[in-house]
């Protein structure tokens, strides 16, 4: 019997809970629109820091550390570390931007959710839960750019510390962004989750301001990001930190390692209740992209054999997931293993006596 959703929630986020800082379940049972509704209720700040200050304090309060020692801020996208050494002043964002060597290039602003897609002039613009200090060469380069999953033989540029590379790196890549030119950015490892949150908290407190096709886009790559790079401490400490600045708000995606999923792809989470159009569901693979496994459901109308198979685009069955009987109106949950593949697009394809069907999927590394 289907269990209801809310039980399937805590299943699949127990442990992934268990392991994030202080992290609670805010609105239980809530999904969807009802729960966004209640998270701009709650969390949306009524006022934000002007342009000029909110950028102060992002480099000199929020996002400032330490590195052997000496106080700067490390751009989110490279890990590129500038001091603050007061040259040519100790106004903070022109301390970390302009550099002694003219030819090296400094920090700057990146909105998370770029201006141009629906937050330029408005309070979104400033809202500290979306800005971050970015080696300024790839917050250039990512420009308008969504987020996405690239395969490393279709990126474009690599971008690490102050330096860019069309070379596909030898060692230490998972500290690389990367960009597929005027496709897609890819941020580094260690901040995709924090990238996925910031963008959750974009669509949900402003959505009556932005783009959210190009949200739309993402949200799959997104909601993979917020599982496979959850919260940690210091993201935790710093969405408390920007509290101080913006009525004493934080960004809830960051305390509730279950919120992305409820808010945005709750029918990911129970295939159980998808429509039996034509006979049969077949439903999308969750998570899609994905890294190590992923699971799908098939449900039909009339009990008959059933052939579910793996395909790489060439065309080459990778694996046969299940080969038999199938009843009436029972879930077939089927997992497919992707162990020792390479990364890109498959096609998982049911085949019955009534019916075909196929749904693509991306493994990511």
């Amino acid at each position: 019997m289907p269990r209801p959703l809310c039980f399937v929630l805590l299943l699949l986020f127990a442990s992934a809970a268990a392991a994030q800082p202080e992290q609670v379940v805010l609105f239980p049972g809530q999904m969807g629109a009802e729960l966004r509704a209640s998270l701009v209720a709650d969390y949306k700040p009524s006022s934000v820091p002007s342009e000029a200050t909110g950028k102060d304090r992002m480099y000199d309060t929020i996002w400032r550390t330490a590195v052997d020692g000496v106080d700067g801020v490390v751009g989110v996208y490279t890990g590129f570390f500038v001091p603050f050494d007061c040259v040519p002043n100790c106004d903070p964002s022109q301390d970390v931007f302009n550099q002694p060597n003219e030819n090296t290039q400094g920090i700057n602003q990146e909105h998370i959710w770029p201006r141009a897609e629906g937050v330029d002039g408005t309070q979104a613009e400033r809202d500290l839960h979306h800005l971050a200090p970015t080696f300024v060469r790839a917050n250039s380069d990512r420009g308008n750019l969504p987020f996405a999953e690239i395969v490393d033989a279709q990126t474009d540029d690599w971008y690490v510390d102050n330096t860019v590379t069309s070379t596909i790196p030898t060692a230490d890549i998972d500290a690389y962004s990367e960009r597929d030119r005027n496709i897609a950015f890819e941020p580094r490892e260690d901040f995709k989750g924090d990238a996925a949150r910031s963008m959750f908290y974009v669509a949900t407190m402003y959505a009556d301001l932005v783009n959210l096709a190009f949200f739309d886009q993402q949200v799959e790559t997104l909601l993979l990001w917020q599982n496979l790079d959850p919260t940690d401490d210091d993201e935790y400490a710093r969405t408390f930190v920007i509290t101080g600045f913006e009525d004493d708000k934080p960004n809830p995606f960051v305390l509730d390692s279950t919120l992305a999923h409820r808010a945005f792809s709750p029918q990911t989470l129970s295939a159980e209740s998808d429509p039996l159009a034509d006979g049969f569901a077949l439903s999308s693979a969750y998570p899609n992209p994905f890294a190590t496994t992923t699971t799908f459901t098939l449900r039909i109308v009339t009990p008959q054999p059933v052939r579910v198979e793996v395909f790489d685009l060439l065309g080459r069955r990778i694996a046969v997931l299940h080969d038999g009987l199938v009843p009436a109106d029972a879930p077939l949950r089927l997992t497919f293993d992707a162990a020792g593949l390479s990364a890109g697009l498959y096609v998982y394809r049911a085949t019955g006596e009534t019916f075909r069907a196929t749904r693509r999927v991306m493994l990511v590394r």
